[in-house]
């Protein structure tokens, strides 16, 4: 449990370090599931892969430390990278997303979906999402998501002040 408050503080601090110029680039798009809040913060699908963890040291589980435990149970060769094989079974396992019922269809859409993950993440050009890879691309798409927020309320507040 040390060892999880030391990585926390060390992500936390890290995540406060990122600067916002690493905010450049498209929003996130619906075919990049694997930054999609309702998949990465499952805390029962976490409890079906890490088993020595109990349901209650999870629920206790700060958003970062969901996050890290959701990466390191899809890295199957434990090098704190995930592949494309990685990544796609992260994103399969997930049933309650809509995918086509063929399987050529279902490969074809499951390939294009890790292509996009990995052309918007994978900065080093490995074929491979590091952690580090994993956290950068998490807080750029807050960032942007914050900046495109604070954008729609000027825009609003811009409308109102003219309608009066």
């Amino acid at each position: 449990m040390e060892f999880l408050c030391r990585l926390t503080a060390t992500l936390g601090a890290f995540l406060f370090l990122v600067p916002n110029a690493l905010s450049t680039g498209t929003g996130d798009t619906p075919s990049n599931k694997f930054r999609d809040p309702e998949m990465i913060q499952d805390k029962h699908h976490l409890k079906e892969h890490v088993q020595e963890l109990t349901e209650e040291q999870i629920n206790q589980m700060s958003p970062e430390e969901v996050e890290f435990h959701f990466f390191k149970s899809h890295d199957g060769d434990k090098n704190l990278k995930l592949d494309g094989l990685e990544i796609m079974a992260a994103i399969e396992h997930q049933s309650e997303y809509n995918y086509p019922p063929d399987y050529n269809e279902r490969m074809e859409y499951y390939t294009g979906m890790v292509d996009k993950i990995l052309a918007d993440d994978d900065s080093d050009d490995d074929g491979m999402i590091s952690w580090i890879e994993y956290v950068i691309a998490r807080r750029r798409r807050e960032v942007e998501a914050e900046a495109a927020r604070k954008q729609r309320e000027a825009e609003r507040k811009q409308k109102e002040q003219q309608g009066n």
